[in-house]
C-alpha cells in the first residue's frame, strides 16, 4: 500500500455547524425508529393459533449422557473456550383441529443449529451457511410431515453450536404454516437478501474506489477505502473459501472484517486531510497476525488472543478514529467529518439495542441489527468518498469549460488583433510604397509628360497636337496605375467611381461622352490591389477600342442586377461593330487574360448595333490567377 500523499479533495471548514449537526441528528433518530420498526420481525407473529416457546429445558452432552434438564428462558447464550455447544427440549401439547400443514419456524439465532421433532431431524442451519458470514444465522422454517404429529404431548430439540466460543438462539415458533410463512419471508429477506445485496453494493464500490486509485496513485484515500470495502465483501465468501480449500480456512477467512477495523482509523486520517503519523503499512500488522494465529495456533488459543489482544485492539483504534472525526467534525467543522461521526454514533446505538435485547430478553423476536453495522459504515464511508470524486468532476468539468470559454475568446481576440495588425501593416505598406511611387513618378516621369505637354500646347501643326495627346493619354495611364495601387478593401463601387474619375477626362478630350450607369454594388471579397490593376486595364481596354475603333459619341458602363449572381460590367458603344480579334493585335488577347486572372468570364457581342464587353466577376476573387497581365 503506497505511502501517505495531501489528499487533494480536503474539505476546507465552513460555517458553524450545529444546525448541520442537528439536522442529522434529527435524522438518525428517525433512522432508528424506522430500522426498530423495519426489524421487528418474529414478533409480529401473534396468530392465536401460532405457538411460541421462550423456555426451553437444557442438557449439556457430554460422554453421550444427557444431564438433568435444567429449565431456561430463551435467548440464551452459550460460552466455551472453543466451541461451546447445547441442546434443548421444548415439550408441548397438541391437538390438531384442522387439515392444513403446521410448520416449525425459528426466526433468530447465532452459530448452528439442529432441529428435530420427536426425534426427527427437521432443520440444519450448515446446509445454509454459503450464503452467510460465519456466526449468522438464516431464519428457518420446515413443513412437520402430518404422521409426525402426535395428538397430545410433542417435543422439539434443539443442539445449539456456537464457533469461537458463543452461539444463541431466540424463541421458536410452531403454528399453521400458512400463517408462519410471511413473517419468514420478511426475515429472510432481511437477514439473507438484504446482506447479499449489500455484499454487492461494498463489492462494485471498493471495485471502482480500486479502479479510480489505479488511475490516481496519489491518493491513498481510494486506495483504503476500496481495501476495506473489498474486505467486508469477501468476507462473505468464507463459505465458498472454505469448500473449496479446505475448511480450516473458514475461520481465517472470516477475520478479513478485522482489516477494516484496522484500516479505520489510516482512513480518517486521510478523509480529514491529517499526516497519519504512522505508515499504513504497520496498521495491516495485526490483522496479519491474526490470520496466523487461526492457521497456526489451537482454536482454544486463538480464541483467546481475540479476546485478550485483538479486540481491544480494535476497539482503541475505533476510539481513536472517533476522536479524530469529533476533532475535525465539530472543532474542524469538517462537514463530511460530522455526517460520518453521525453515522458511527447510529451504528453503536444499534450495537447497544443489541445487547440490550440478549441480555434483558426485551423484544426476543427483534432481528440483530449489529450484523448490518460493519457493511452499512464501509457503505456509508465509500459513498462519502465517491461523492467527493464526483465533485471533484463536477468541479474539473466546470473549471475546463470555463477554461475552454475563454481560451476561445483569447483566441478570438487574438485572431482579430492579428488581422487588424496585418491590415495596418498591409496599408502602411502600400501607403509607403505608393507614396514613394507617386513621388518617383511625380518627380520623374509624370513630370517630363507634364513639360511635353506644356511644350506640345505652345507649338502649332499636327504633330503637336498629336504628341499632346499622346501625353495626356500616357499621363492619365500612368495616374490609373498609381490609383489601382490603392487598396479599396472589398469595395467594388468605390474602385470603379476612381477609374471612373480618371477615365471620363480622357474620353471628353477625345469628344466622347460617359455615361454612367452602375449604382448599388454588393462588396467584392478578395478584391486586392493586382485585381484592381488588371480590372482597371480590362475595362480601359475595352473603353479605348470603343473610343478609337467604334466610331460611337457615347461609351456607356452599366452593371444589370442578377440576382444570386456575381457583378456583371458591360462596356456599350453605339458603333459600326465589327470588333474581333486580329493578327498582330493582342487587345483582346490581354483582356482574356486579365479576365482569366480575376476568375471571371469575358464575352465580346458585336453587330451593327454596336460592341458589348460583358465582364461576369465571380462572388470573390480568388479562383483566377492572384498577377497582374502586362501588356
Amino acid at each position: 500500500m503506497p505511502e501517505s500523499s495531501p489528499n487533494t479533495a480536503t474539505p476546507t471548514p465552513g460555517p458553524m455547524p450545529w444546525t448541520f449537526m442537528g439536522g442529522l441528528l434529527l435524522g438518525a433518530l428517525l433512522l432508528l425508529f424506522a430500522l426498530n420498526t423495519l426489524m421487528d420481525t418474529g414478533a409480529r407473529v401473534d396468530d392465536p393459533g401460532v405457538l411460541r416457546f421462550d423456555t426451553a429445558l437444557r442438557g449439556i452432552d457430554g460422554d453421550g449422557r444427557e444431564t438433568g434438564p435444567v429449565p431456561m428462558r430463551l435467548p440464551s447464550n452459550c460460552h466455551s473456550q472453543s466451541e461451546c455447544r447445547h441442546s434443548y427440549r421444548i415439550r408441548f401439547e397438541h391437538h390438531p383441529t384442522a387439515d392444513d400443514p403446521f410448520a416449525l419456524y425459528v426466526p433468530q439465532f447465532t452459530g448452528r443449529i439442529q432441529v428435530t421433532f420427536n426425534g426427527v431431524p427437521m432443520l440444519d442451519s450448515t446446509l445454509a451457511e454459503t450464503s452467510l458470514r460465519q456466526g449468522q444465522g438464516a431464519p428457518q422454517i420446515a413443513t412437520i410431515p402430518e404422521h409426525l404429529l402426535q395428538s397430545g404431548r410433542n417435543e422439539i430439540g434443539l443442539v445449539l453450536a456456537g464457533r469461537m466460543g458463543s452461539g444463541a438462539v431466540g424463541p421458536v415458533f410452531f403454528g399453521p404454516e400458512e400463517q408462519l410463512r410471511d413473517d419468514y419471508e420478511a426475515a429472510h429477506f432481511l437477514v439473507v437478501v438484504l446482506s447479499r445485496l449489500m455484499d454487492g453494493a461494498l463489492l462494485a464500490i471498493g471495485s471502482i474506489l480500486l479502479l479510480i486509485w489505479l488511475a490516481r496513485r496519489q491518493d491513498q484515500l481510494y486506495l483504503l477505502c476500496a481495501t476495506i470495502s473489498l474486505s467486508f465483501a469477501l468476507t462473505s465468501l468464507s463459505p465458498l473459501i472454505a469448500s473449496a480449500f479446505g475448511s480450516f480456512l473458514l475461520v481465517p477467512a472470516n477475520t478479513l472484517r478485522f482489516v477494516a477495523a484496522c484500516l479505520l482509523l489510516p482512513f480518517v486520517w486521510q478523509l480529514t486531510g491529517r499526516t497519519p503519523p504512522l505508515r499504513t503499512r504497520w496498521f495491516l500488522l495485526p490483522a496479519a497476525l491474526m490470520v496466523l494465529a487461526f492457521l497456526l495456533l489451537p482454536a482454544v488459543w486463538a480464541t483467546r488472543l481475540v479476546s485478550l489482544l485483538f479486540v481491544p485492539l480494535a476497539l482503541v483504534l475505533a476510539a481513536l478514529a472517533l476522536w479524530e472525526l469529533w476533532r475535525a467534525g465539530v472543532r474542524g467543522r469538517d462537514r463530511t467529518a460530522l455526517v460520518l461521526l453521525v453515522a458511527i454514533g447510529v451504528l453503536m446505538a444499534l450495537a447497544v439495542r443489541d445487547q440490550v435485547m440478549l441480555g434483558t430478553g426485551i423484544g426476543r423476536a427483534h432481528v440483530l441489527l449489529a450484523r448490518f453495522n460493519g457493511p452499512i459504515l464501509v457503505f456509508i464511508m465509500g459513498a462519502i468518498v465517491l461523492r467527493g470524486f464526483a465533485e471533484g468532476l463536477s468541479l474539473l468539468e466546470d473549471f475546463n469549460a470555463r477554461l475552454q470559454h475563454e481560451v476561445a475568446a483569447a483566441r478570438l481576440k487574438l485572431q482579430q488583433a492579428f488581422e487588424r495588425e496585418q491590415a495596418q501593416a498591409r496599408r502602411e505598406t502600400l501607403a509607403t510604397e505608393r507614396m514613394r511611387l507617386m513621388g518617383d513618378l511625380h518627380d520623374g516621369i509624370a513630370g517630363q509628360l507634364v513639360s511635353i505637354v506644356s511644350l506640345s500646347e505652345r507649338g502649332s501643326g499636327p504633330v503637336a497636337e498629336e504628341v499632346a495627346r499622346a501625353s495626356h493619354s500616357a499621363l492619365t495611364d500612368l495616374r490609373l496605375v498609381v490609383d489601382s495601387m490603392e487598396d479599396f478593401g472589398d469595395d467594388l463601387g468605390m474602385m470603379l467611381v476612381a477609374f471612373r474619375d480618371r477615365i471620363e477626362p480622357q474620353l471628353r478630350r477625345s469628344g466622347l461622352r460617359l455615361e454612367w450607369k452602375v449604382h448599388n454594388l454588393p462588396d467584392l471579397p478578395g478584391l486586392s490591389p493586382t485585381h484592381t490593376l488588371n480590372l482597371f486595364r480590362l475595362l480601359q481596354e475595352a473603353v479605348n477600342n470603343a473610343a478609337r475603333h467604334s466610331g460611337s459619341d457615347v461609351v456607356r458602363i452599366e452593371s444589370p442586377h442578377r440576382p444570386g449572381y456575381g457583378v456583371r460590367l458591360i462596356v456599350r458603344d453605339h458603333g459600326k461593330g465589327g470588333a474581333q480579334a486580329k493578327r498582330g493585335h493582342y487587345g483582346m488577347a490581354n483582356m482574356q487574360r486579365r479576365a482569366h486572372a480575376l476568375g471571371a468570364e469575358l464575352s465580346v457581342e458585336s453587330d451593327a448595333s454596336g460592341t458589348r464587353v460583358i465582364v461576369d466577376l465571380p462572388q470573390h476573387l480568388g479562383g483566377g490567377h492572384d498577377a497582374a497581365v502586362t501588356a
